[in-house]
């Protein structure tokens, strides 16, 4: 019951986040172009597995991958070694830049275009 819960507050986080862009889309959507999109259902729809999708992603690393890195770490800093610690929050940082599904996607979507 209680990872419900999170998931709920995830969601809402999500929707909330996603808010903004939605806001500018619609504006330009409505006010510039001044015309509705054609299939305003199959849109929101889409929103909302997006929404969902990046609950379950943020829910997902706070269970599984944030512990793991926070458990590295502490044992990085107890064995006072600097440069490993260094090293491995560039590696972390790098490689998440580069995992990112996000910035896959519009990659993937912007070679389309």
């Amino acid at each position: 019951m209680e990872q419900l819960k999170l998931f709920a507050r995830m969601l809402r986080g999500s929707l909330s986040d996603l808010a903004p862009i939605i806001a500018v889309i619609a504006f330009f959507q409505i006010f510039i172009l001044q015309q509705m999109p054609d299939d305003p259902v199959s849109i929101a729809t889409g929103l909302f597995i997006v929404a969902v999708g990046l609950a379950l992603f943020i829910q997902g690393l706070e269970v599984g991958i944030f512990p793991v890195g926070e458990n590295l770490a502490q044992e990085f800093a107890k064995k006072g070694s600097a440069l490993w610690l260094l090293l491995f929050a560039f590696l972390i940082g790098f490689s998440t830049t580069i995992a990112e599904p996000a910035l896959i996607a519009i990659a993937d979507k912007a070679a389309v275009i």
